[in-house]
């Protein structure tokens, strides 16, 4: 530690404290509110509360981790995206996916998509010894079922369908990663390359022209995801508004 340092984060910690102390005041009042609110139903004889209503929220906070997202981001109503995570412009998290920032951040670069049920999060620490959190640039697909924990993922890259990428592990620029593969802890694939398997294994160079197209892939994805969000009304903010 710095000098001083033990200082900033004895003033930082009561002030994390009093906000949990708050958040948990705030939630026995509504339960309260709710318990109030069923004994006058129940009175009244009028039993609707019984009917069964989703409480699923598609973004959630975590205490004070809150998720950032741009305005054209879509995100489907089945998805989870949850603390501390970063969705740029025209990312897209599909039907079932889960991106989960809890105990370290999630960042999703510009024209990325998370697709059906692939789940993406951090660690709370790496056996490698690199950054725990997990980053995925821009013009990227992640395919339906895959899982990335606390991994690296650069632009322009594809990562198919049911794949693994485990913690520390690095997928480079303009790289593919075929269906199903599993990418080990701490492993590496360069650039222009494809690889698959399980254990991994190189499989070919990439042409130029299979290079261009991982973006246009990209863009056809957002493309849909346009069309998916002009489904859903936006939800309101003017109760945020103060006079």
């Amino acid at each position: 530690y710095l000098p001083g340092e033990d200082k900033v984060l004895l003033e930082i910690a009561p002030t994390a404290m009093l906000g949990r102390a708050f958040f948990h005041a705030g939630r026995m009042l509504r339960e309260t509110g709710q318990a109030l609110e069923r004994v006058g139903l129940r009175a009244q004889d009028n039993l609707i509360f019984r009917e069964k209503i989703s409480r699923h929220r598609a973004v959630m906070n975590l205490y004070e981790k809150r998720p950032e997202k741009s305005l054209d981001v879509f995100i489907a109503p089945s998805a989870s995206v949850i603390g501390d995570v970063i969705l740029n412009d025209g990312s897209s998290v599909w039907y079932g996916a889960v991106v989960r920032g809890d105990v370290n951040a999630v960042t999703v670069g510009g024209c990325t998509n998370i697709q059906d049920r692939a789940v993406v999060h951090a660690a709370t620490t790496s056996p490698t010894g690199f950054k725990a959190n997990c980053s995925v640039g821009s013009w990227c697909s992640i395919g339906q079922g895959a899982v990335l924990k606390a991994c690296t993922v650069e632009d322009h890259c594809i990562i198919g369908a049911g794949s693994v990428l485990l913690e520390g592990s690095l997928v480079e620029a303009h790289a593919v990663l075929e269906p199903g593969s599993v990418l080990p802890a701490g492993a590496r694939v360069p650039s222009g390359e494809v690889w698959g398997g399980n254990p991994i294994a190189f499989v070919r160079k990439l042409a130029k022209e299979e290079m261009s197209d991982i973006e246009k892939q990209a863009t056809a994805v957002q493309a849909t995801a346009k069309e998916h969000m002009d489904q859903f009304l936006p939800y309101g903010t003017a109760y945020q508004l103060r006079e």
